[in-house]
Protein backbone atom coordinates (compact mmCIF):
# COMPACT_ATOMS: atom_id res chain seq x y z
CA UNK A 1 0.00 0.00 0.00
CA UNK A 2 2.46 2.04 0.86
CA UNK A 3 4.59 1.61 -2.36
CA UNK A 4 1.87 2.61 -4.17
CA UNK A 5 1.07 5.46 -2.39
CA UNK A 6 4.89 6.51 -2.97
CA UNK A 7 4.30 5.88 -6.68
CA UNK A 8 1.18 7.80 -7.16
CA UNK A 9 3.65 10.98 -5.21
CA UNK A 10 6.56 10.14 -7.38
CA UNK A 11 4.50 10.15 -10.45
CA UNK A 12 2.91 13.38 -9.52
CA UNK A 13 6.32 14.81 -9.17
CA UNK A 14 7.48 14.30 -12.49
CA UNK A 15 4.52 15.68 -13.94
CA UNK A 16 5.30 19.08 -12.03
CA UNK A 17 8.92 19.18 -13.58
CA UNK A 18 8.42 17.58 -17.03
CA UNK A 19 4.67 19.26 -17.88
CA UNK A 20 6.14 22.23 -19.78
CA UNK A 21 9.44 20.58 -20.24
CA UNK A 22 11.39 23.24 -18.13
CA UNK A 23 13.59 21.09 -15.46
CA UNK A 24 15.21 17.44 -16.14
CA UNK A 25 14.17 14.66 -14.54
CA UNK A 26 16.50 13.37 -11.74
CA UNK A 27 18.13 10.07 -12.42
CA UNK A 28 17.59 9.11 -9.02
CA UNK A 29 13.96 9.77 -9.15
CA UNK A 30 13.60 8.00 -12.32
CA UNK A 31 15.83 4.38 -10.94
CA UNK A 32 13.53 4.75 -7.78
CA UNK A 33 9.86 4.74 -9.34
CA UNK A 34 11.15 1.82 -11.60
CA UNK A 35 12.23 -0.28 -8.51
CA UNK A 36 9.14 0.57 -6.53
CA UNK A 37 6.94 0.80 -9.36
CA UNK A 38 7.86 -1.98 -12.03
CA UNK A 39 6.89 -4.57 -10.43
CA UNK A 40 4.07 -5.32 -12.57
CA UNK A 41 2.49 -8.02 -14.25
CA UNK A 42 1.23 -10.45 -16.26
CA UNK A 43 -1.42 -7.96 -17.58
CA UNK A 44 -4.19 -9.04 -20.05
CA UNK A 45 -6.73 -11.44 -20.45
CA UNK A 46 -6.70 -15.39 -20.00
CA UNK A 47 -5.01 -17.55 -21.89
CA UNK A 48 -2.66 -20.64 -22.10
CA UNK A 49 0.18 -19.02 -20.87
CA UNK A 50 0.75 -16.32 -18.71
CA UNK A 51 3.60 -14.29 -17.09
CA UNK A 52 4.05 -12.87 -13.58
CA UNK A 53 6.49 -10.16 -12.73
CA UNK A 54 7.92 -8.84 -9.24
CA UNK A 55 10.39 -7.59 -6.93
CA UNK A 56 11.27 -11.88 -6.83
CA UNK A 57 11.82 -12.54 -10.12
CA UNK A 58 9.61 -12.97 -13.27
CA UNK A 59 7.95 -16.65 -13.69
CA UNK A 60 6.37 -18.34 -16.90
CA UNK A 61 3.55 -20.27 -16.42
CA UNK A 62 1.97 -22.34 -19.20
CA UNK A 63 -0.46 -25.75 -19.64
CA UNK A 64 1.57 -28.23 -21.15
CA UNK A 65 0.68 -29.86 -24.46
CA UNK A 66 -0.44 -33.27 -23.54
CA UNK A 67 -3.35 -32.61 -23.38
CA UNK A 68 -3.75 -32.85 -19.33
CA UNK A 69 -4.28 -29.39 -18.56
CA UNK A 70 -1.89 -29.35 -16.13
CA UNK A 71 0.56 -26.70 -15.26
CA UNK A 72 4.25 -26.21 -15.82
CA UNK A 73 6.19 -22.97 -14.50
CA UNK A 74 10.10 -21.97 -14.54
CA UNK A 75 11.12 -18.82 -13.27
CA UNK A 76 13.38 -16.95 -10.13
CA UNK A 77 10.25 -16.14 -7.83
CA UNK A 78 10.20 -19.75 -5.51
CA UNK A 79 7.37 -18.63 -4.22
CA UNK A 80 4.83 -19.31 -7.32
CA UNK A 81 7.49 -22.04 -8.52
CA UNK A 82 7.27 -24.39 -5.06
CA UNK A 83 3.64 -23.53 -4.77
CA UNK A 84 2.13 -24.60 -8.26
CA UNK A 85 -0.19 -27.13 -7.90
CA UNK A 86 0.98 -30.59 -9.54
CA UNK A 87 -2.18 -32.38 -10.04
CA UNK A 88 -5.13 -29.37 -11.35
CA UNK A 89 -6.17 -28.95 -14.70
CA UNK A 90 -6.95 -25.42 -15.52
CA UNK A 91 -9.01 -23.96 -18.54
CA UNK A 92 -6.67 -21.58 -18.69
CA UNK A 93 -4.05 -18.81 -16.92
CA UNK A 94 -3.45 -15.39 -16.05
CA UNK A 95 -0.88 -13.42 -13.87
CA UNK A 96 -0.30 -10.28 -12.07
CA UNK A 97 2.51 -9.22 -9.76
CA UNK A 98 4.01 -12.31 -7.74
CA UNK A 99 0.86 -14.49 -8.17
CA UNK A 100 -0.24 -16.91 -10.86
CA UNK A 101 -3.87 -18.21 -11.15
CA UNK A 102 -5.84 -20.84 -13.10
CA UNK A 103 -9.77 -21.22 -13.61
CA UNK A 104 -10.22 -24.69 -12.53
CA UNK A 105 -11.48 -27.18 -14.96
CA UNK A 106 -13.54 -29.06 -12.27
CA UNK A 107 -15.39 -26.31 -10.13
CA UNK A 108 -15.07 -23.63 -13.28
CA UNK A 109 -13.61 -21.48 -9.84
CA UNK A 110 -10.14 -18.94 -10.04
CA UNK A 111 -7.39 -20.78 -7.52
CA UNK A 112 -4.09 -18.47 -7.28
CA UNK A 113 -1.06 -19.46 -6.21
CA UNK A 114 2.38 -17.18 -5.06
CA UNK A 115 2.49 -14.65 -3.16
CA UNK A 116 -0.02 -11.10 -2.73
CA UNK A 117 -0.90 -8.45 -0.01
CA UNK A 118 -4.27 -8.22 -1.37
CA UNK A 119 -5.32 -11.60 -3.20
CA UNK A 120 -5.89 -14.45 -0.74
CA UNK A 121 -3.77 -17.32 -2.60
CA UNK A 122 -5.75 -20.40 -3.39
CA UNK A 123 -9.92 -19.50 -4.01
CA UNK A 124 -9.88 -16.27 -3.76
CA UNK A 125 -12.37 -14.88 -1.09
CA UNK A 126 -15.14 -13.53 -0.56
CA UNK A 127 -16.25 -16.33 -2.81
CA UNK A 128 -20.44 -16.48 -3.77
CA UNK A 129 -21.20 -20.22 -3.50
CA UNK A 130 -21.98 -22.27 -6.42
CA UNK A 131 -20.52 -19.16 -8.68
CA UNK A 132 -18.49 -20.43 -12.24
CA UNK A 133 -16.97 -18.34 -14.35
CA UNK A 134 -16.07 -18.63 -18.11
CA UNK A 135 -13.11 -16.14 -17.95
CA UNK A 136 -10.31 -14.43 -14.98
CA UNK A 137 -7.74 -11.41 -15.77
CA UNK A 138 -5.25 -10.41 -13.11
CA UNK A 139 -3.85 -6.81 -13.09
CA UNK A 140 -0.63 -5.45 -10.35
CA UNK A 141 -2.81 -6.51 -7.45
CA UNK A 142 -6.10 -7.62 -8.38
CA UNK A 143 -7.79 -10.88 -10.15
CA UNK A 144 -11.31 -10.06 -11.94
CA UNK A 145 -14.19 -13.03 -12.74
CA UNK A 146 -16.35 -13.12 -16.08
CA UNK A 147 -19.40 -15.30 -14.59
CA UNK A 148 -21.44 -17.54 -16.59
CA UNK A 149 -24.56 -16.09 -18.01
CA UNK A 150 -27.53 -15.84 -16.09
CA UNK A 151 -30.89 -17.78 -17.11
CA UNK A 152 -34.57 -16.57 -17.47
CA UNK A 153 -35.24 -12.53 -16.73
CA UNK A 154 -31.62 -12.06 -16.30
CA UNK A 155 -29.97 -13.63 -19.18
CA UNK A 156 -29.36 -10.27 -20.54
CA UNK A 157 -27.47 -9.29 -17.33
CA UNK A 158 -23.51 -10.09 -16.31
CA UNK A 159 -21.76 -10.84 -13.16
CA UNK A 160 -18.13 -10.08 -12.77
CA UNK A 161 -16.42 -10.35 -9.15
CA UNK A 162 -13.61 -8.80 -8.11
CA UNK A 163 -10.76 -9.26 -5.51
CA UNK A 164 -7.63 -7.20 -4.55
CA UNK A 165 -6.60 -3.59 -4.34
CA UNK A 166 -9.35 -1.09 -4.23
CA UNK A 167 -11.36 -3.86 -6.79
CA UNK A 168 -13.09 -6.29 -4.53
CA UNK A 169 -16.44 -6.52 -5.47
CA UNK A 170 -19.33 -7.76 -7.56
CA UNK A 171 -20.23 -5.89 -10.79
CA UNK A 172 -23.57 -5.62 -12.72
CA UNK A 173 -23.73 -5.40 -16.35
CA UNK A 174 -26.69 -4.97 -18.31
CA UNK A 175 -25.32 -6.54 -21.33
CA UNK A 176 -23.94 -9.95 -22.13
CA UNK A 177 -20.03 -9.72 -21.59
CA UNK A 178 -17.49 -11.38 -24.37
CA UNK A 179 -14.38 -10.76 -22.55
CA UNK A 180 -12.65 -9.21 -19.86
CA UNK A 181 -8.82 -8.06 -19.76
CA UNK A 182 -6.92 -6.55 -17.10
CA UNK A 183 -4.96 -3.25 -16.67
CA UNK A 184 -2.63 -2.30 -14.06
CA UNK A 185 -4.95 -0.97 -11.70
CA UNK A 186 -8.71 -1.26 -13.96
CA UNK A 187 -10.35 -3.93 -16.27
CA UNK A 188 -12.13 -3.53 -19.36
CA UNK A 189 -15.04 -5.57 -20.94
CA UNK A 190 -16.13 -6.11 -24.32
CA UNK A 191 -20.04 -6.54 -25.06
CA UNK A 192 -21.04 -9.03 -26.57
CA UNK A 193 -23.85 -7.70 -28.88
CA UNK A 194 -23.09 -4.27 -29.88
CA UNK A 195 -18.99 -4.72 -29.40
CA UNK A 196 -18.41 -2.04 -27.57
CA UNK A 197 -15.57 -1.18 -24.52
CA UNK A 198 -16.39 -0.56 -20.96
CA UNK A 199 -13.40 -0.17 -18.79
CA UNK A 200 -13.55 0.21 -14.32
CA UNK A 201 -11.77 0.74 -11.51
CA UNK A 202 -8.84 3.37 -10.66
CA UNK A 203 -8.03 5.49 -13.93
CA UNK A 204 -5.74 7.88 -12.24
CA UNK A 205 -2.30 7.07 -14.18
CA UNK A 206 -4.20 5.87 -17.44
CA UNK A 207 -7.65 7.72 -18.27
CA UNK A 208 -8.51 4.73 -20.36
CA UNK A 209 -12.17 5.05 -18.68
CA UNK A 210 -12.59 8.79 -19.76
CA UNK A 211 -10.53 8.18 -23.25
CA UNK A 212 -12.94 5.29 -24.23
CA UNK A 213 -13.68 5.31 -28.06
CA UNK A 214 -17.32 5.17 -27.76
CA UNK A 215 -17.97 5.05 -31.71
CA UNK A 216 -15.83 2.24 -32.61
CA UNK A 217 -16.22 -1.44 -32.47
CA UNK A 218 -13.75 -4.05 -31.36
CA UNK A 219 -13.23 -7.94 -32.08
CA UNK A 220 -10.96 -8.37 -29.29
CA UNK A 221 -9.40 -5.99 -26.44
CA UNK A 222 -6.66 -6.24 -24.59
CA UNK A 223 -5.32 -3.93 -21.35
CA UNK A 224 -1.70 -3.02 -20.94
CA UNK A 225 -0.13 -1.32 -17.53
CA UNK A 226 -1.67 2.14 -18.43
CA UNK A 227 -3.36 1.60 -21.42
CA UNK A 228 -5.88 -0.22 -23.76
CA UNK A 229 -6.04 -1.96 -27.53
CA UNK A 230 -8.18 -4.05 -29.38
CA UNK A 231 -8.82 -4.92 -32.71
CA UNK A 232 -11.48 -2.86 -34.74
CA UNK A 233 -14.27 -4.64 -36.51
CA UNK A 234 -13.75 -5.36 -40.27
CA UNK A 235 -11.76 -6.76 -43.13
CA UNK A 236 -9.03 -4.68 -42.20
CA UNK A 237 -8.29 -5.93 -38.64
CA UNK A 238 -6.78 -2.50 -37.77
CA UNK A 239 -5.54 -2.18 -34.31
CA UNK A 240 -6.54 1.18 -31.85
CA UNK A 241 -4.51 1.98 -28.73
CA UNK A 242 -5.74 4.66 -25.91
CA UNK A 243 -4.62 5.34 -22.61
CA UNK A 244 -1.71 7.25 -21.29
CA UNK A 245 1.34 5.27 -21.60
CA UNK A 246 2.53 8.03 -24.00
CA UNK A 247 2.90 10.40 -21.26
CA UNK A 248 4.12 8.13 -18.37
CA UNK A 249 6.49 7.00 -21.23
CA UNK A 250 7.87 10.15 -21.36
CA UNK A 251 7.96 11.11 -17.59
CA UNK A 252 9.53 7.85 -16.64
CA UNK A 253 12.25 7.94 -19.87
CA UNK A 254 12.86 11.34 -21.52
CA UNK A 255 15.80 9.58 -23.57
CA UNK A 256 13.74 7.45 -24.81
CA UNK A 257 11.74 10.35 -26.70
CA UNK A 258 12.31 8.69 -30.26
CA UNK A 259 10.42 5.41 -29.00
CA UNK A 260 7.49 5.00 -31.07
CA UNK A 261 4.79 5.20 -28.70
CA UNK A 262 1.94 2.64 -27.78
CA UNK A 263 -0.66 4.93 -28.96
CA UNK A 264 0.78 4.67 -32.51
CA UNK A 265 -0.18 1.10 -33.63
CA UNK A 266 1.37 -0.07 -36.93
CA UNK A 267 -0.94 -0.30 -40.03
CA UNK A 268 -0.19 -4.38 -40.30
CA UNK A 269 -3.56 -6.31 -40.07
CA UNK A 270 -3.40 -8.32 -36.56
CA UNK A 271 -4.75 -11.27 -35.45
CA UNK A 272 -4.20 -11.29 -31.52
CA UNK A 273 -3.04 -8.60 -29.58
CA UNK A 274 -1.34 -8.30 -26.29
CA UNK A 275 -0.50 -5.11 -23.88
CA UNK A 276 2.37 -5.14 -21.65
CA UNK A 277 3.81 -2.14 -18.94
CA UNK A 278 4.74 0.62 -21.78
CA UNK A 279 4.34 -1.40 -24.66
CA UNK A 280 1.71 -3.75 -27.34
CA UNK A 281 2.69 -6.50 -29.55
CA UNK A 282 0.51 -8.52 -31.98
CA UNK A 283 0.34 -11.34 -34.36
CA UNK A 284 -0.04 -10.25 -37.70
CA UNK A 285 -3.23 -12.14 -39.48
CA UNK A 286 -1.37 -12.74 -43.33
CA UNK A 287 1.88 -14.81 -41.58
CA UNK A 288 1.42 -15.06 -38.19
CA UNK A 289 4.87 -13.14 -37.67
CA UNK A 290 5.05 -10.99 -34.31
CA UNK A 291 4.82 -6.85 -34.23
CA UNK A 292 5.82 -4.86 -31.31
CA UNK A 293 5.17 -0.95 -30.46
CA UNK A 294 6.12 1.37 -27.69
CA UNK A 295 8.40 2.06 -25.21
CA UNK A 296 11.00 -0.65 -25.65
CA UNK A 297 14.04 -1.04 -22.80
CA UNK A 298 17.40 -0.53 -23.83
CA UNK A 299 19.62 -3.40 -24.53
CA UNK A 300 16.33 -5.49 -24.63
CA UNK A 301 16.30 -8.35 -27.21
CA UNK A 302 13.97 -7.55 -30.23
CA UNK A 303 11.13 -9.38 -31.67
CA UNK A 304 11.08 -13.02 -33.27
CA UNK A 305 12.00 -12.00 -36.99
CA UNK A 306 10.76 -14.83 -39.32
CA UNK A 307 8.80 -17.32 -37.32
CA UNK A 308 5.07 -17.80 -36.91
CA UNK A 309 3.56 -17.77 -33.61
CA UNK A 310 -0.16 -19.62 -32.05
CA UNK A 311 -0.37 -17.57 -28.67
CA UNK A 312 1.22 -14.64 -27.17
CA UNK A 313 0.74 -13.01 -23.42
CA UNK A 314 3.05 -9.76 -22.16
CA UNK A 315 4.52 -8.83 -18.85
CA UNK A 316 5.65 -5.46 -17.73
CA UNK A 317 8.44 -4.92 -20.50
CA UNK A 318 8.64 -8.38 -21.94
CA UNK A 319 6.40 -10.50 -23.87
CA UNK A 320 6.25 -14.63 -24.73
CA UNK A 321 4.60 -16.50 -27.44
CA UNK A 322 3.92 -20.51 -28.72
CA UNK A 323 5.81 -20.45 -31.83
CA UNK A 324 3.52 -22.24 -34.33
CA UNK A 325 4.60 -24.82 -37.36
CA UNK A 326 6.27 -26.97 -34.64
CA UNK A 327 2.50 -29.33 -33.92
CA UNK A 328 5.33 -31.70 -31.63
CA UNK A 329 7.29 -29.11 -29.44
CA UNK A 330 5.12 -26.05 -29.12
CA UNK A 331 8.27 -24.16 -27.84
CA UNK A 332 7.83 -20.66 -26.24
CA UNK A 333 10.07 -18.09 -27.43
CA UNK A 334 10.47 -14.83 -25.11
CA UNK A 335 12.04 -11.05 -26.14
CA UNK A 336 12.59 -7.58 -24.06
CA UNK A 337 13.95 -7.65 -20.81
CA UNK A 338 14.21 -9.36 -18.36
CA UNK A 339 12.32 -12.42 -19.01
CA UNK A 340 12.83 -15.87 -16.84
CA UNK A 341 16.48 -17.90 -18.27
CA UNK A 342 14.60 -21.32 -18.63
CA UNK A 343 11.27 -21.84 -20.45
CA UNK A 344 9.29 -25.48 -20.47
CA UNK A 345 10.16 -27.31 -23.99
CA UNK A 346 6.85 -27.24 -25.04
CA UNK A 347 3.37 -25.72 -24.04
CA UNK A 348 -0.57 -25.68 -25.31
CA UNK A 349 -1.36 -23.16 -28.26
CA UNK A 350 -4.38 -22.14 -27.01
CA UNK A 351 -7.48 -22.92 -24.39
CA UNK A 352 -9.97 -25.89 -25.33
CA UNK A 353 -13.40 -24.73 -26.34
CA UNK A 354 -16.62 -28.10 -25.91
CA UNK A 355 -17.67 -26.26 -28.93
CA UNK A 356 -16.99 -26.91 -32.85
CA UNK A 357 -14.90 -24.09 -33.88
CA UNK A 358 -16.48 -20.85 -35.16
CA UNK A 359 -16.20 -19.34 -38.94
CA UNK A 360 -12.47 -17.81 -38.71
CA UNK A 361 -11.31 -20.71 -36.54
CA UNK A 362 -9.70 -23.92 -37.06
CA UNK A 363 -8.89 -27.20 -34.66
CA UNK A 364 -5.75 -27.22 -33.66
CA UNK A 365 -3.63 -30.44 -33.66
CA UNK A 366 -2.69 -30.18 -29.78
CA UNK A 367 -4.45 -32.37 -27.32
CA UNK A 368 -7.61 -31.77 -24.55
CA UNK A 369 -8.44 -33.18 -22.04
CA UNK A 370 -11.96 -34.38 -23.27
CA UNK A 371 -11.90 -35.82 -26.54
CA UNK A 372 -15.10 -33.58 -27.44
CA UNK A 373 -13.17 -30.48 -27.32
CA UNK A 374 -11.23 -28.61 -29.09
CA UNK A 375 -8.32 -25.64 -29.09
CA UNK A 376 -9.46 -23.48 -31.88
CA UNK A 377 -6.94 -20.88 -33.32
CA UNK A 378 -8.03 -17.80 -35.21
CA UNK A 379 -7.14 -18.69 -38.99
CA UNK A 380 -4.67 -16.05 -40.95
CA UNK A 381 -6.01 -13.26 -43.20
CA UNK A 382 -4.57 -13.22 -46.95
CA UNK A 383 -1.35 -14.39 -47.77
CA UNK A 384 2.32 -12.59 -47.30
CA UNK A 385 3.78 -10.80 -50.72
CA UNK A 386 4.89 -12.98 -52.89
CA UNK A 387 2.42 -15.43 -52.02
CA UNK A 388 -1.04 -16.60 -52.93
CA UNK A 389 -3.35 -18.47 -51.52
CA UNK A 390 -3.15 -22.40 -52.65
CA UNK A 391 -6.54 -23.38 -49.86
CA UNK A 392 -8.94 -21.42 -47.63
CA UNK A 393 -9.34 -22.11 -44.29
CA UNK A 394 -11.39 -24.95 -42.61
CA UNK A 395 -12.98 -26.20 -39.55
CA UNK A 396 -9.32 -28.66 -39.87
CA UNK A 397 -7.04 -26.77 -40.99
CA UNK A 398 -5.61 -23.02 -41.68
CA UNK A 399 -5.29 -21.44 -45.00
CA UNK A 400 -2.10 -22.64 -46.80
CA UNK A 401 -0.10 -20.10 -48.97
CA UNK A 402 2.27 -20.76 -51.45
CA UNK A 403 5.32 -18.68 -53.42
CA UNK A 404 4.57 -17.39 -56.31
CA UNK A 405 8.03 -18.45 -57.98
CA UNK A 406 7.32 -16.07 -61.35
CA UNK A 407 7.60 -12.81 -59.42
CA UNK A 408 10.24 -13.72 -56.88
CA UNK A 409 12.13 -10.29 -55.85
CA UNK A 410 12.82 -11.80 -52.17
CA UNK A 411 16.01 -14.22 -51.34
CA UNK A 412 13.31 -16.60 -49.48
CA UNK A 413 11.35 -16.66 -52.41
CA UNK A 414 14.02 -17.94 -54.44
CA UNK A 415 15.49 -20.41 -51.84
CA UNK A 416 11.46 -21.80 -51.40
CA UNK A 417 11.02 -22.06 -55.41
CA UNK A 418 14.08 -23.16 -56.19
CA UNK A 419 13.20 -26.42 -53.70
CA UNK A 420 10.23 -27.09 -55.81
CA UNK A 421 11.59 -28.06 -59.38
CA UNK A 422 8.30 -29.43 -60.25
CA UNK A 423 6.58 -25.59 -59.91
CA UNK A 424 9.20 -24.74 -62.73
CA UNK A 425 8.66 -27.85 -64.96
CA UNK A 426 4.47 -26.95 -64.88
CA UNK A 427 3.75 -30.67 -64.55
CA UNK A 428 1.31 -29.89 -61.09
CA UNK A 429 1.14 -26.61 -61.34
CA UNK A 430 -1.13 -25.08 -63.40
CA UNK A 431 -1.14 -21.45 -62.11
CA UNK A 432 2.57 -21.27 -62.23
CA UNK A 433 2.14 -21.74 -65.93
CA UNK A 434 -0.47 -19.41 -66.38
CA UNK A 435 1.39 -16.65 -64.86
CA UNK A 436 4.53 -17.39 -66.49
CA UNK A 437 3.42 -18.71 -69.97
CA UNK A 438 3.34 -15.13 -71.26
CA UNK A 439 6.99 -14.31 -70.17
CA UNK A 440 8.38 -17.42 -71.47
CA UNK A 441 6.38 -16.62 -74.95
CA UNK A 442 7.44 -12.74 -74.49
CA UNK A 443 11.39 -14.03 -74.12
CA UNK A 444 11.08 -16.04 -77.03
CA UNK A 445 9.75 -13.21 -79.31
CA UNK A 446 12.77 -10.61 -78.10
CA UNK A 447 15.15 -13.58 -78.78
CA UNK A 448 14.04 -13.71 -82.43
CA UNK A 449 13.73 -9.94 -82.94
CA UNK A 450 16.99 -9.48 -81.78
CA UNK A 451 18.33 -12.44 -84.27
CA UNK A 452 17.11 -10.68 -86.82
CA UNK A 453 18.42 -7.08 -85.87
CA UNK A 454 21.71 -8.68 -85.74
CA UNK A 455 21.73 -10.21 -89.11
CA UNK A 456 20.08 -7.67 -90.79
CA UNK A 457 23.22 -5.02 -89.24
CA UNK A 458 25.72 -7.82 -90.78
CA UNK A 459 24.53 -7.73 -93.43
CA UNK A 460 24.40 -3.83 -94.08
CA UNK A 461 27.64 -3.49 -92.53
CA UNK A 462 29.88 -6.25 -94.92
CA UNK A 463 27.80 -4.28 -97.89
CA UNK A 464 29.53 -1.07 -96.53
CA UNK A 465 32.57 -2.51 -96.44
CA UNK A 466 32.68 -4.19 -99.99
CA UNK A 467 30.31 -1.15 -101.93
CA UNK A 468 34.24 0.19 -103.58
CA UNK A 469 34.93 -3.50 -104.85
CA UNK A 470 32.67 -3.53 -107.84
CA UNK A 471 33.88 -3.45 -111.38
CA UNK A 472 31.85 -0.75 -113.89
CA UNK A 473 30.70 -2.43 -116.82
CA UNK A 474 33.48 -0.45 -118.93
CA UNK A 475 35.95 -2.00 -116.85
CA UNK A 476 34.58 -5.33 -117.46
CA UNK A 477 34.04 -4.94 -121.25
CA UNK A 478 37.88 -3.61 -121.90
CA UNK A 479 38.67 -6.75 -119.87
CA UNK A 480 36.66 -9.00 -121.41
CA UNK A 481 38.20 -7.77 -125.10
CA UNK A 482 41.37 -7.75 -123.62
CA UNK A 483 41.15 -11.29 -122.32
CA UNK A 484 39.27 -12.18 -126.00
CA UNK A 485 42.79 -10.88 -127.84
CA UNK A 486 45.34 -12.45 -125.65
CA UNK A 487 44.11 -15.89 -125.68
CA UNK A 488 45.64 -17.40 -128.71
CA UNK A 489 48.96 -15.48 -127.28
CA UNK A 490 49.44 -16.86 -123.42
CA UNK A 491 47.15 -19.92 -123.67
CA UNK A 492 45.16 -21.04 -120.52
CA UNK A 493 47.74 -23.95 -119.29
CA UNK A 494 46.08 -24.75 -115.50
CA UNK A 495 46.97 -21.33 -114.35
CA UNK A 496 44.28 -19.12 -113.27
CA UNK A 497 42.53 -17.17 -115.86
CA UNK A 498 42.27 -12.96 -115.82
CA UNK A 499 38.80 -13.12 -114.48
CA UNK A 500 39.61 -14.85 -110.95
CA UNK A 501 42.64 -12.71 -110.97
CA UNK A 502 40.52 -9.45 -110.84
CA UNK A 503 38.33 -10.86 -108.69
CA UNK A 504 41.29 -10.80 -106.35
CA UNK A 505 41.44 -6.88 -106.69
CA UNK A 506 44.80 -7.17 -108.66
CA UNK A 507 44.90 -3.50 -110.97
CA UNK A 508 46.04 -4.02 -114.35
CA UNK A 509 48.95 -1.72 -116.03
CA UNK A 510 49.88 -0.88 -119.57
CA UNK A 511 53.34 -1.33 -120.68
CA UNK A 512 53.67 2.22 -121.55
CA UNK A 513 52.81 3.64 -117.60
CA UNK A 514 55.38 0.42 -116.24
CA UNK A 515 57.87 1.57 -118.84
CA UNK A 516 57.18 5.59 -117.31
CA UNK A 517 57.42 4.49 -114.15
CA UNK A 518 60.95 2.46 -114.32
CA UNK A 519 62.54 5.44 -117.02
CA UNK A 520 62.34 2.43 -119.54
CA UNK A 521 63.79 0.29 -117.78
CA UNK A 522 66.89 1.16 -117.26
CA UNK A 523 70.27 -0.14 -115.97
CA UNK A 524 70.27 2.14 -113.32
CA UNK A 525 66.39 1.50 -112.09
CA UNK A 526 67.24 -2.41 -111.64
CA UNK A 527 67.41 -3.88 -108.04
CA UNK A 528 67.33 -7.36 -108.44
CA UNK A 529 67.81 -10.59 -111.29
CA UNK A 530 66.53 -13.89 -111.29
CA UNK A 531 67.15 -16.64 -114.08
CA UNK A 532 62.97 -16.14 -115.55
CA UNK A 533 62.64 -11.67 -114.39
CA UNK A 534 64.10 -8.70 -113.31
CA UNK A 535 63.39 -6.17 -110.74
CA UNK A 536 63.34 -2.71 -111.36
CA UNK A 537 62.68 0.38 -109.24
CA UNK A 538 59.48 2.52 -110.61
CA UNK A 539 57.38 6.01 -109.06
CA UNK A 540 53.85 5.86 -110.28
CA UNK A 541 52.01 8.63 -111.90
CA UNK A 542 50.29 9.52 -108.16
CA UNK A 543 53.47 8.72 -106.69
CA UNK A 544 53.34 5.30 -105.37
CA UNK A 545 57.04 3.87 -104.67
CA UNK A 546 56.56 0.27 -106.65
CA UNK A 547 58.63 -2.32 -107.56
CA UNK A 548 58.14 -4.07 -111.15
CA UNK A 549 59.23 -7.27 -112.02
CA UNK A 550 59.63 -7.81 -115.85
CA UNK A 551 59.77 -11.13 -117.18
CA UNK A 552 62.57 -12.20 -119.14
CA UNK A 553 62.20 -13.18 -123.30
CA UNK A 554 62.89 -16.47 -124.18
CA UNK A 555 62.21 -19.13 -127.07
CA UNK A 556 59.97 -20.95 -124.55
CA UNK A 557 57.11 -18.48 -124.11
CA UNK A 558 54.54 -21.30 -123.60
CA UNK A 559 56.81 -22.02 -120.17
CA UNK A 560 56.97 -18.22 -119.20
CA UNK A 561 53.45 -17.60 -119.55
CA UNK A 562 52.41 -20.76 -117.32
CA UNK A 563 55.12 -19.63 -114.70
CA UNK A 564 53.55 -15.50 -114.75
CA UNK A 565 49.98 -16.69 -114.20
CA UNK A 566 50.87 -19.40 -111.63
CA UNK A 567 52.88 -16.59 -109.69
CA UNK A 568 50.25 -13.91 -109.92
CA UNK A 569 47.69 -16.37 -108.43
CA UNK A 570 50.53 -17.05 -105.46
CA UNK A 571 51.49 -13.41 -104.88
CA UNK A 572 47.47 -12.23 -105.07
CA UNK A 573 47.04 -14.45 -102.25
CA UNK A 574 50.10 -13.75 -99.77
CA UNK A 575 49.72 -11.31 -97.59
CA UNK A 576 53.24 -11.21 -95.16
CA UNK A 577 54.67 -7.91 -93.30
CA UNK A 578 58.18 -9.37 -95.29
CA UNK A 579 56.60 -9.41 -98.55
CA UNK A 580 55.53 -6.38 -100.64
CA UNK A 581 51.87 -6.57 -101.38
CA UNK A 582 50.85 -7.40 -105.10
CA UNK A 583 49.15 -3.77 -106.90
CA UNK A 584 48.43 -5.12 -110.21
CA UNK A 585 50.59 -6.85 -113.45
CA UNK A 586 50.41 -6.23 -117.11
CA UNK A 587 50.28 -9.09 -119.68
Amino acid sequence: MGRCLLRDFLIGVLKIHTGKGRFPVPTIIIVVLSELCGLVLGLGSMSSIAISYGENGPVFCGLKSDGSHLVTCYGSNSAIIYATPAHFPFVGLTAGNGFVCGLLVDSNQPYCWGSSGFIQMGVPQPMIKGSEYLEISAGDHHLCGLRKPLMGSLRNTALVDCWGYNMTKSHVFDGQIQSISAGSEFNCGLFSQNRSVFCWGDETSSRVISLIPQEMRFQKIAAGGFHVCGILEGVNFSVFCWGRSLDLEEEIAVVHSGEVNVDLPPNDPILSVVGGRFHACGIKSYDRGVVCWGYRVERSTPPPNGIRLYEIAAGDYFTCGVVAGKEKSLPPVCWGAGFPPSLPLAVSPGLCKPNPCGAGFYEGSAKCMSPDSHICLPCTNACPSEMYQKAECTSKSDQQCEYNCSSCLSAKCFSNCSSYPNAFAGKKNGRFWSLQLPVIVAEIAFAVFLSIVVSLTAILYVRYKLRNCRCSAKDLKKSKKRNGNDASSFPNDGGPDLEELKIRRAQMFTYNQLERATGGFKEESQVGKGSFSCVFKGVLKDGTVVAVKRAIMSADMKKNSKEFHTELDLLSRLNHAHLLNLLGYCE
